[in-house]
C-alpha cells in the first residue's frame, strides 16, 4: 500500500514538472525571424496559396476526365420486367386468326456494353490537350500567387522595421523634448526666461507623446497584418531581424522589360491559356461532324419461346447531330469569342508588365536618390539641434530656435528611414516586376515545401 502511495505521488509529481516545464517553455518569446524564413513561413501556411493549390489539383483531375474520353466505356444494366399481357404475335391460318406469345409475362434480363470511339473529328484529342493546357495555367497561377504573395511579404517585412524606427525617432524626440523643458523650467524659476518657454516646451512634448503612441500602434497594426500574410495568429508576437539590402541585378529599363516579357509567370499563364481557348474553338467545332464508335457486348433474356436467352453482338456505327436547334453553331461562336477575349488579355497584361517594370525601375532610382540625400542631412540635422541647445545654455538663442530644431531633426530621420526601406521595397518590387522575387526564397526550401 505504501509502495503504491509512493508510486502515485512520483507521477503526479513529475506531471506537474512537466507541467510547469511546457509552461516555461510556452512563455519564451519566439526567435528573431529573416526575411527568408518568413517567405518561408508563408510558403507554408498562407491560406490564399493553399487555395491556389487546391486549384492546380481540381485543374489536375480535368485532365483525369479529359483523357477518360480515349478510353472504351463499360455499362452495365439488369431489370425486372412484368406485363399485364405478355408480348403476342399473330398470323392468319386456314382455321382465322391464330396468335402466340413472344416473351415472359414476367421476365428478368441483363445487358453489358463496351463502346469505344473510334474517330470524332478530333473532339476528344482537343478536350484533352486543352485540359493540359488549363492544368499548365492553372499552375503557372500558382506560381504568380507565390510571387505576389512573397512581394506583399516583403512590402509587410520592411513596413515593421520602418514603424519599429519610427517609434525609436518619436521616442527620441519626446526625451530630448523633455530635457528642453526640464532647462525651460530651470531658467524661469531662476527668472532666466519667461513662462512662455516652459509653454512651448510643454505643448512641443505632448505633441511628440502623441505622435510616439501613435506609432506604437501603428508597430502593432502591421506585425498583425504581416502574421496574417505569415499564417500565424493575428496576436502572435514577431520580432524582425534587421535586413541587409536585397541584392538586384543592374538592369537597364528596356532590359528589364525584356527579362519580364519572358520570365513573369502571369503572361506565361496567359498564354497557355490563349493555346488552351484554340483547342477549345477546335472541341466544338466537332459537333458539326458525326462520331464514330464500335460497340460490343452481351444481352441476357429470360423467353420460354426464344431459342436463345443469351447473345452476343458487336455494332460498327455513326452517331451524328443533324440539328441540335444552333446549339452547337452557339457553342462554336461561344469559344471563338472566349478565344478573342483571352487574346486580348494577353496583349493588354503584356502592356501592364512593361507598366509595372517602370513603376518600379522609376521607384528605385527615386528611392536610391532619396536615400543618398537624406544620409547626410540626419548628421546636419544633430549638429543644428546641438548648436542651438548650446545657444539656448548660453541666453543667445530662444526657445523656438531649439524646438524649431528638433522637429527638424525629427522630420530628416524620418525622411530618412522612409528613403532607406522605401528602397528595400522597391528592390523587392522590381524583383517582383521582372519575375526574380522567388531568388530570395530557395529553390531547395520550396521543394520540400507543401504541394511539392
Amino acid at each position: 500500500m505504501m509502495f503504491l502511495r509512493s508510486w502515485v505521488l512520483f507521477l503526479s509529481g513529475a506531471m506537474i514538472w512537466g507541467w510547469l516545464l511546457t509552461a516555461g517553455l510556452a512563455a519564451e518569446p519566439p526567435h528573431t525571424l529573416n526575411l527568408k524564413e518568413a517567405l518561408r513561413l508563408a510558403w507554408k501556411a498562407n491560406p490564399t496559396l493553399q487555395i491556389s493549390r487546391l486549384e492546380e489539383l481540381v485543374a489536375g483531375e480535368e485532365v483525369v476526365r479529359a483523357r477518360s474520353g480515349f478510353l472504351p466505356q463499360v455499362k452495365a444494366e439488369a431489370g425486372q420486367t412484368i406485363y399485364d399481357d405478355p408480348t403476342k404475335i399473330k398470323f392468319k391460318g386456314t382455321t382465322g386468326e391464330v396468335s402466340f406469345p413472344m416473351t415472359n409475362r414476367n421476365y428478368w434480363s441483363s445487358r453489358v456494353t463496351l463502346e469505344q470511339t473510334i474517330f470524332d473529328f478530333w473532339a476528344t484529342p482537343s478536350r484533352y490537350q486543352a485540359a493540359v493546357l488549363g492544368k499548365t495555367a492553372t499552375r503557372l497561377d500558382t506560381v504568380q500567387t507565390r510571387d505576389n504573395l512573397f512581394l506583399l511579404v516583403c512590402q509587410g517585412y520592411f513596413k515593421v522595421l520602418r514603424a519599429e524606427k519610427m517609434v525609436t525617432v518619436a521616442q527620441q524626440e519626446v526625451t530630448q523634448l523633455q530635457d528642453h523643458l526640464r532647462i525651460a523650467r530651470d531658467f524661469f524659476e531662476f527668472g532666466v526666461t519667461t513662462y512662455n518657454d516652459v509653454l512651448q516646451a510643454e505643448v512641443a512634448s505632448a505633441d511628440a507623446e502623441q505622435r510616439r503612441i501613435t506609432a506604437q500602434n501603428d508597430v502593432v497594426n502591421l506585425k498583425s497584418a504581416l502574421n496574417k500574410l505569415l499564417g500565424l495568429p493575428i496576436p502572435a508576437p514577431l520580432t524582425l531581424a534587421e535586413e541587409k539590402a536585397l541584392a538586384l541585378p543592374a538592369w537597364q529599363l528596356e532590359e528589364a522589360a525584356d527579362v519580364a516579357l519572358k520570365q513573369r509567370s502571369d503572361l506565361k499563364a496567359a498564354q497557355e491559356r490563349v493555346q488552351q481557348g484554340e483547342k477549345t474553338v477546335t472541341q466544338t467545332q466537332a459537333g458539326f461532324f458525326p462520331r464514330l464508335f464500335l460497340q460490343a457486348g452481351h444481352t441476357f433474356q429470360k423467353n420460354d419461346f426464344w431459342v436463345h436467352d443469351s447473345q452476343y453482338f458487336a455494332i460498327f456505327g455513326m452517331q451524328w447531330s443533324l440539328f441540335s436547334g444552333l446549339d452547337t453553331r452557339a457553342q462554336v461562336r461561344q469559344a471563338q469569342q472566349r478565344l478573342e477575349q483571352l487574346q486580348v488579355r494577353r496583349k493588354d497584361l503584356a502592356e501592364q508588365v512593361r507598366l509595372d517594370v517602370q513603376t518600379a525601375y522609376l521607384g528605385l532610382k527615386e528611392t536610391a536618390e532619396r536615400l543618398r540625400v537624406t544620409e547626410k542631412a540626419v548628421a546636419q540635422g544633430e549638429e543644428n539641434l546641438r548648436l542651438n541647445e548650446e545657444r539656448y545654455k548660453e541666453k543667445v538663442g530662444t526657445a523656438t530656435d531649439v524646438i524649431d530644431a528638433q522637429t527638424l531633426l525629427t522630420k530628416t530621420r524620418v525622411n530618412f528611414f522612409n528613403a532607406r526601406y522605401d528602397h528595400q521595397i522597391a528592390k523587392a518590387q522590381m524583383l517582383w516586376a521582372v519575375g526574380y522575387i522567388n531568388d530570395l526564397f530557395s529553390k531547395e526550401e520550396q521543394q520540400n515545401g507543401p504541394g511539392q
